[in-house]
Protein backbone atom coordinates (compact mmCIF):
# COMPACT_ATOMS: atom_id res chain seq x y z
CA UNK A 1 0.00 0.00 0.00
CA UNK A 2 1.55 3.53 -0.71
CA UNK A 3 0.30 6.76 0.28
CA UNK A 4 2.02 9.00 -1.90
CA UNK A 5 1.59 12.42 -0.51
CA UNK A 6 1.50 15.95 -2.68
CA UNK A 7 4.27 18.28 -1.23
CA UNK A 8 1.00 20.40 0.13
CA UNK A 9 -0.61 18.18 2.05
CA UNK A 10 -0.51 14.74 3.56
CA UNK A 11 -1.89 12.16 2.08
CA UNK A 12 -5.29 9.96 3.22
CA UNK A 13 -3.62 7.24 5.13
CA UNK A 14 -1.46 9.99 7.32
CA UNK A 15 -4.42 11.78 7.72
CA UNK A 16 -6.51 9.12 9.03
CA UNK A 17 -3.82 8.03 11.64
CA UNK A 18 -3.95 11.64 13.12
CA UNK A 19 -7.43 12.07 13.40
CA UNK A 20 -7.43 8.42 15.09
CA UNK A 21 -4.94 9.34 17.38
CA UNK A 22 -6.66 12.49 18.26
CA UNK A 23 -9.61 10.72 18.83
CA UNK A 24 -8.67 7.84 21.23
CA UNK A 25 -6.73 10.76 23.47
CA UNK A 26 -9.99 12.40 23.77
CA UNK A 27 -11.70 9.08 24.45
CA UNK A 28 -8.54 8.35 27.29
CA UNK A 29 -9.44 11.66 28.87
CA UNK A 30 -13.09 10.88 28.65
CA UNK A 31 -12.82 7.55 29.96
CA UNK A 32 -10.67 8.65 33.23
CA UNK A 33 -12.96 11.38 33.69
CA UNK A 34 -15.63 9.15 33.78
CA UNK A 35 -13.72 6.33 35.86
CA UNK A 36 -12.95 9.41 38.28
CA UNK A 37 -16.70 10.46 38.80
CA UNK A 38 -17.53 6.69 39.61
CA UNK A 39 -17.83 5.57 42.97
CA UNK A 40 -14.55 3.67 44.48
CA UNK A 41 -15.53 -0.31 44.28
CA UNK A 42 -18.01 0.53 41.78
CA UNK A 43 -18.49 -1.71 38.51
CA UNK A 44 -18.79 1.20 36.70
CA UNK A 45 -15.50 2.68 37.99
CA UNK A 46 -13.94 -0.68 37.13
CA UNK A 47 -15.89 -0.62 33.70
CA UNK A 48 -14.38 2.52 32.79
CA UNK A 49 -11.00 1.69 33.79
CA UNK A 50 -11.04 -1.50 31.79
CA UNK A 51 -12.23 0.47 28.82
CA UNK A 52 -9.10 2.96 29.67
CA UNK A 53 -6.67 0.79 29.62
CA UNK A 54 -8.33 -1.14 26.38
CA UNK A 55 -8.04 2.29 25.02
CA UNK A 56 -4.62 3.13 26.00
CA UNK A 57 -3.44 -0.19 24.46
CA UNK A 58 -5.18 0.54 21.08
CA UNK A 59 -2.88 3.94 21.28
CA UNK A 60 0.26 2.19 21.74
CA UNK A 61 -0.26 0.08 18.78
CA UNK A 62 -1.76 3.10 16.36
CA UNK A 63 1.34 5.32 17.36
CA UNK A 64 3.74 2.54 16.65
CA UNK A 65 2.22 1.89 13.45
CA UNK A 66 1.78 5.85 12.57
CA UNK A 67 5.62 6.13 13.37
CA UNK A 68 6.89 3.44 11.18
CA UNK A 69 4.07 4.89 8.29
CA UNK A 70 5.73 8.06 8.69
CA UNK A 71 9.02 6.88 8.17
CA UNK A 72 8.02 4.97 4.99
CA UNK A 73 6.32 7.84 3.33
CA UNK A 74 6.84 11.48 2.42
CA UNK A 75 5.41 14.25 4.50
CA UNK A 76 4.81 17.51 3.17
CA UNK A 77 7.61 20.66 3.30
CA UNK A 78 7.16 22.82 6.78
CA UNK A 79 4.85 25.79 6.28
CA UNK A 80 7.25 28.65 5.71
CA UNK A 81 8.14 31.11 8.79
CA UNK A 82 10.71 32.33 11.43
CA UNK A 83 12.83 29.47 12.85
CA UNK A 84 12.18 29.79 16.34
CA UNK A 85 8.49 29.12 15.26
CA UNK A 86 9.29 26.28 13.32
CA UNK A 87 11.52 24.51 15.66
CA UNK A 88 8.75 25.09 18.57
CA UNK A 89 6.83 22.87 16.56
CA UNK A 90 8.81 20.22 15.86
CA UNK A 91 9.37 20.46 19.63
CA UNK A 92 5.84 20.27 19.89
CA UNK A 93 5.17 17.13 17.92
CA UNK A 94 8.38 14.92 19.05
CA UNK A 95 6.62 15.79 23.03
CA UNK A 96 3.36 14.65 21.66
CA UNK A 97 4.75 11.45 19.92
CA UNK A 98 6.91 10.40 22.93
CA UNK A 99 3.85 11.27 25.50
CA UNK A 100 1.50 8.81 23.38
CA UNK A 101 4.22 6.42 23.60
CA UNK A 102 5.27 6.94 27.43
CA UNK A 103 2.40 7.10 28.83
CA UNK A 104 0.68 4.28 27.63
CA UNK A 105 3.53 2.46 29.03
CA UNK A 106 3.35 3.93 32.46
CA UNK A 107 -0.32 3.47 32.22
CA UNK A 108 0.79 -0.83 31.93
CA UNK A 109 3.53 -0.57 34.34
CA UNK A 110 0.86 1.53 36.77
CA UNK A 111 -1.24 -1.72 36.55
CA UNK A 112 1.00 -4.46 36.13
CA UNK A 113 3.19 -3.47 39.05
CA UNK A 114 0.77 -4.45 41.15
CA UNK A 115 0.65 -7.84 39.87
CA UNK A 116 -2.82 -6.99 38.46
CA UNK A 117 -3.43 -7.99 34.58
CA UNK A 118 -4.41 -5.27 32.20
CA UNK A 119 -7.44 -5.25 30.04
CA UNK A 120 -7.79 -5.55 25.61
CA UNK A 121 -10.92 -5.09 25.51
CA UNK A 122 -11.42 -8.07 27.79
CA UNK A 123 -8.42 -10.22 27.03
CA UNK A 124 -6.22 -10.36 30.22
CA UNK A 125 -2.42 -8.74 29.29
CA UNK A 126 -0.57 -10.53 32.37
CA UNK A 127 2.26 -8.47 34.28
CA UNK A 128 5.67 -9.26 33.18
CA UNK A 129 7.26 -7.31 35.91
CA UNK A 130 5.04 -8.95 39.36
CA UNK A 131 4.33 -6.71 42.58
CA UNK A 132 6.47 -4.20 42.50
CA UNK A 133 5.49 -1.03 44.81
CA UNK A 134 8.91 1.17 43.82
CA UNK A 135 8.12 0.73 40.15
CA UNK A 136 4.50 1.86 40.83
CA UNK A 137 5.46 4.71 42.56
CA UNK A 138 7.77 5.58 39.46
CA UNK A 139 4.75 4.69 37.22
CA UNK A 140 2.57 7.15 38.62
CA UNK A 141 5.01 9.57 37.86
CA UNK A 142 4.70 9.00 34.26
CA UNK A 143 1.01 7.94 34.36
CA UNK A 144 -0.62 10.10 36.97
CA UNK A 145 -1.89 13.76 37.63
CA UNK A 146 0.65 15.66 35.90
CA UNK A 147 0.91 13.61 32.82
CA UNK A 148 -2.86 14.65 32.50
CA UNK A 149 -2.48 18.33 32.80
CA UNK A 150 0.81 18.03 30.64
CA UNK A 151 -1.31 16.07 27.79
CA UNK A 152 -3.80 18.85 28.15
CA UNK A 153 -1.52 21.70 27.58
CA UNK A 154 0.29 20.24 24.59
CA UNK A 155 -3.08 19.27 23.32
CA UNK A 156 -4.62 22.70 23.90
CA UNK A 157 -0.86 24.07 22.28
CA UNK A 158 -1.27 21.98 19.28
CA UNK A 159 -5.10 22.84 18.65
CA UNK A 160 -4.01 26.54 19.18
CA UNK A 161 -1.40 26.76 16.72
CA UNK A 162 -3.45 24.50 14.34
CA UNK A 163 -5.92 27.57 14.62
CA UNK A 164 -3.64 30.39 14.44
CA UNK A 165 -1.99 29.04 11.29
CA UNK A 166 -5.62 28.50 9.46
CA UNK A 167 -7.14 31.91 10.71
CA UNK A 168 -4.45 34.33 11.64
CA UNK A 169 -1.25 33.28 9.73
CA UNK A 170 -3.77 31.84 6.96
CA UNK A 171 -1.44 29.45 5.44
CA UNK A 172 -3.97 26.38 5.09
CA UNK A 173 -2.23 24.54 8.46
CA UNK A 174 -5.53 22.55 8.51
CA UNK A 175 -6.47 22.03 5.24
CA UNK A 176 -2.67 19.72 5.01
CA UNK A 177 -4.61 17.10 7.84
CA UNK A 178 -8.19 17.34 6.52
CA UNK A 179 -9.62 15.18 3.86
CA UNK A 180 -11.56 17.75 2.52
CA UNK A 181 -8.95 20.44 2.54
CA UNK A 182 -8.88 22.99 -0.46
CA UNK A 183 -5.48 20.99 -2.26
CA UNK A 184 -6.67 17.93 -2.96
CA UNK A 185 -4.05 15.26 -1.73
CA UNK A 186 -2.56 12.47 -4.52
CA UNK A 187 -3.39 9.56 -2.81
Amino acid sequence: MNDTQSIERYGIVSQLFHWVVAALLFAMLGTNLLREMAEKGSDARTDWLNLHMSLGILLFAIVILRMIWTKMTFRPAPLPGLWITRMLAKAAHVLLNLATLLVPIGGYLRIASKDVPADFFGTPIPSIVGDMPWLHDIAKIGHGTYMEYFFYILISLHILAALWHQYVRKDGAIDRIVPWGKTAAAS
